[in-house]
């Protein structure tokens, strides 16, 4: 890399590109990308569609040490090995997921189809001062494209393998001189390649497609400019999601019961699988360019409505299933943030925000033997204020030191009660735990000229404590766990020269009280429950490098590569889900010690690389692009050891829901007409048809896993105006 500039200089007149100029909002003020002391991946709207990119879960393939993977129902992202390892409706993860400055809570609704983005910047390390919150990995901020000064618009149909049809529009323009407006919708349904075996196993008449997608948005905006120093957004956001792939379990190793489906991507259901949900989001956002600075505020209402039904067993036998209709959460956030920018060389964000949730869970339904054993209602309150200062100052030439911290006091409030249906109902328990948390950070940043520097970093990030939301027999087993704690030390190289940019990082975490979702024996009664439990400490050190390159004028690389070390240093007395060579069958729950282990979603080492070339064809333009990426090992959700009665089956201390090292490549060709009025594209996603896990996970009943999309192909036509 050092002789690339060199290299630059030779041969920028004759045939290189012009890299062009990143503009992040990382820090609550818009930057260069470059300028911005923080390990950021910045993807586009066009580069996501060159990626096969459809939703979060893809990120992986354009971001390096970023991965998605479900627990369940739930997409879970994971940066730098930084996961939650707990699953359920009312639960947050520890990656925060804000669309155009709106915090998004909902595990189910982050994975809904993207459409019109501008850009999603992925912010990595905690983000706890500016962001707050649940940002203990990171976060992930999308943006949608704003109302457009000139009236245009798009429509695009797409249609693939296994019935997958996609339909997607855009309409944005003025209404007066200072009205404006933007409308962006997106429908898709596909068939879905699981299929459930039927009644009947030696017929294939009765089968049916056990895991379809469906998939339909609409976000409005409309823009008021009153004058040239405020600017008024509403927004209307709608989804209506269903991808239940996570809850289609197959079970085809150490089974306890015969006849589930054990060929990959068949399942053998009693139900299918539901985590339908439905998002109704309205806000408020303020812009306002003061004598001092731009004042933004965000305010944010919205309602969820879903469902959760799945058969656990896996099989056509009618054992264990849990079945839930019309769960709701309402949501209500405030945030505020005052950049102050008319003192020379000093920069400060003051800020706060309010967020107020409420998860409602009504007659939850648990069966077994096609029997109902008890209903449960589960409701969960959060209630959160912040405040926060941040500052950075150019305390000399080229030197600049950034100090803020951010105080955080969180109130978790629940009711749990269980009626068990051959006794009598049991009271509703309420109980309540307070949580707050200091989040300082610290930064020295060195501009070595005036596309480059480096900086050292120290930051912090805070998740709230909890109560244990999964299914109890008795509401005494309804408890909280600890907030979680992280610290990070973090040194970074940033360049952006006239046809390449450069970003380099390493990093160490020190990470306390990790919340885990382990299967424990029932402490009151017989079988086992479901219960939450803190790690009491882990490490992750590592290092990352990503590259974008314009090697000529039509010609764009961008690459990425990341290092990563997480392991929990101190997590003994667990319980995990073992194997019993000799009864080739499950231990659940089995004593373990995961002391030194690996973190889930932590590959040691992952890549990507993307390419795209431009030429002329037909009088149009014709772009080729390709994406590779490369995930090493990892466990995908279940910690659980093999433990010292699986023989050879696997060491004792070694992990058994493992995800084995895969590549996968996707390509695509378009083709748009002169004037770029029409375009005709093809594409392929996993064309190497490499099989990855979605899910994978084990308990008593036996190991359960469920892959991801097989290779997919297909063709769209767009017309642009």
């Amino acid at each position: 890399m050092v002789s690339l500039p060199t290299l630059a200089q030779e041969t920028t007149d004759r045939s290189a590109g012009v890299i062009e100029e990143v503009m992040v909002t990382a820090q609550r003020r818009t930057e260069r990308l470059e300028d911005v002391p923080m390990a950021i991946s910045v993807v586009t709207g066009s580069m996501m569609e060159r990626a096969g990119m459809d939703n979060i879960e893809d990120i992986s393939r354009v971001a390096a040490g970023v991965q998605v993977n479900r627990g369940g129902a739930f997409s879970q992202p994971a940066i730098r090995g930084i996961s939650t390892l707990t699953l359920g409706n009312g639960l947050e993860n520890n990656v925060a997921v804000y669309v155009d400055g709106v915090y998004q809570p909902d595990a189910v609704a982050i994975n809904a189809e993207l459409a019109n983005i501008a850009s999603v910047q992925i912010l990595k390390g905690p983000q706890g001062t500016l962001y707050g919150r649940n940002a203990t990995g990171g976060a992930i901020v999308i943006d949608t494209l704003a109302p457009s000064d000139e009236f245009e618009g798009n429509v695009k149909a797409s249609y693939g393998r296994f019935d997958d049809t996609k339909l997607q529009g855009y309409v944005s323009g003025p209404i007066t001189d200072n009205v404006g407006f933007s409308l962006a919708g997106n429908w898709r349904e596909s068939d879905g390649y699981i299929e459930d075996v039927g009644d009947d196993p030696t017929s294939s008449k009765d089968n049916y497609d056990a895991a379809p997608l469906k998939s339909s948005a609409l976000r409005a905006k409309l823009k008021f400019t009153p004058t040239e120093d405020l600017d008024i957004n509403l927004g209307y956001n709608y989804v209506d999601y269903l991808d239940a792939r996570g809850l289609a379990y197959r079970i085809p190793k150490y089974a306890v019961l015969p006849g589930g489906a054990t060929a990959k991507d068949k399942v053998s259901l009693n139900i299918k699988g539901d985590n339908a949900m439905e998002l109704n989001e309205g806000s408020l956002g303020i812009n306002w360019q003061t004598g001092i600075g731009n004042l933004a505020a965000v305010t944010a209402f919205a309602k969820r409505k879903s469902n959760s039904s799945f058969d656990f067993d896996g099989t056509k036998i009618d054992l264990v299933r849990g079945e839930s209709k019309g769960n709701t959460e309402y949501t209500l956030q405030q945030t505020l943030n005052l950049n102050i920018d008319s003192f020379e060389r000093l920069n400060i964000n003051v800020g706060g925000m309010y967020y107020d949730d409420r998860y409602r869970q009504e007659n939850y339904q648990s069966w077994r033997y096609d029997e109902l054993q008890y209903t449960y209602n589960l409701q969960t309150d959060a209630e959160a204020f912040a405040a926060y200062v941040d500052a950075t100052w150019e305390f000399s030439d080229d030197w600049f030191l950034t100090l803020g911290a951010r105080y955080s006091e969180e109130q978790r409030r629940g009711a749990y009660q269980v009626n068990n249906i051959t006794g009598a109902p049991t009271p509703s328990t309420d109980k309540s735990k307070d949580y707050d948390a200091t989040t300082p950070r610290a930064v020295l940043r060195y501009q070595l000229d005036d596309n480059s520097s480096v900086y050292a970093s120290y930051t912090t990030g805070f998740r709230s404590g909890v109560f244990n939301t999964g299914i109890q027999p008795d509401p005494i087993l309804y408890t909280p766990v600890d907030q979680e704690e992280i610290t990070a030390y973090e040194v970074g190289f940033k360049t952006a020269q006239t046809f390449y940019r450069l970003s380099a990082a390493a990093y160490y975490y020190d990470y306390t009280d990790l919340q885990v979702g382990i299967t424990i024996p029932n402490p009151i009664g017989t079988g086992v429950v479901q219960s939450m439990f803190n790690a009491p400490q882990a490490e992750v050190y590592g290092a990352e490098a990503e590259i974008d390159v314009s090697l000529g004028e039509n010609l764009n690389l961008r690459a990425g590569l990341a290092y990563i070390h997480g392991e929990y240093t101190d997590f003994p007395d667990t319980t995990g889900v073992g194997l019993d060579a000799a009864s080739q069958s499950n231990i659940s729950p089995q004593f373990q010690d995961w002391t030194d282990q690996e973190m889930a979603r932590a590959p040691e080492w992952t890549a990507n690389l993307g390419i795209d070339y431009t030429l002329a064809v037909a009088d149009g333009e014709l772009t080729l692009s390709g994406n590779v990426n490369y995930s090493d090992s990892y466990v995908v959700q279940n910690l659980s050891l093999y433990g010292p009665l699986a023989g050879d089956a696997g060491g004792a201390n070694e992990q058994r829901y493992r995800q084995d090292s895969f590549v996968l490549v996707n390509a695509r060709a378009d083709w748009t007409s002169p004037g770029g009025s029409y375009s005709l594209a093809v594409y392929g996603d996993n064309l190497t048809d490499e099989r990855y896990f979605l899910t994978n996970s084990g308990s008593s009943l036996g190991d359960y896993n469920q892959y991801a999309w097989p290779v997919t192909y297909g063709v769209s036509v767009g017309y642009n105006f």
